[in-house]
Formats: structure tokens, sequence, C-alpha cells
């Protein structure tokens, strides 16, 4: 549990700290979280491969799970 607790708490403060420089610099929350969701946005786009390829990883375990409990044998 102190383990799980101190990766959300490395990643709260890291958070605190870009949004805190991106507020220095720029000079408002505003144009802060503008810069941040900027940021996050350009990350969901490279990761799009690695999402698609896990949703189809759920999909083939789903499928598996529906064949092996559906009652037939043959399966």
């Amino acid at each position: 549990m102190r383990v799980l607790g101190g990766i959300v708490v490395a990643i709260a403060v890291g958070f605190i700290m870009v949004m805190g420089y991106f507020w220095w610099r720029d000079g408002s929350l505003q144009a802060a979280g503008a810069k941040m969701d900027e940021g996050l946005s350009k990350i969901d786009q490279t990761t799009q491969p690695l999402q698609d390829s896990v949703g189809k990883v759920g999909e083939g375990v789903k499928e598996a799970i529906d064949n092996a409990s559906d009652g037939d044998d043959r399966t």
C-alpha cells in the first residue's frame, strides 16, 4: 500500500510542478491549463496504436471467455 501511495504522490507532485511552471511562465491558470491540455492531447495521439492493440487483446479475451462458458464442450 505504501508503494501505491508513493506512486500517487509522485504523480500528483509532478503534475503540480508542471502546472506551476506553466502558471509562472504564462501568468494565468487559464493559459497554464491550456498548455497542459495541449500536451496531454499529444500524449493521447502518440499512444493511440497502443490503445488499439490493448483493445484488441481485451476483445480476444472476452471472446475466449464467452466461448469457454457457452455450454458447448467442443470449444
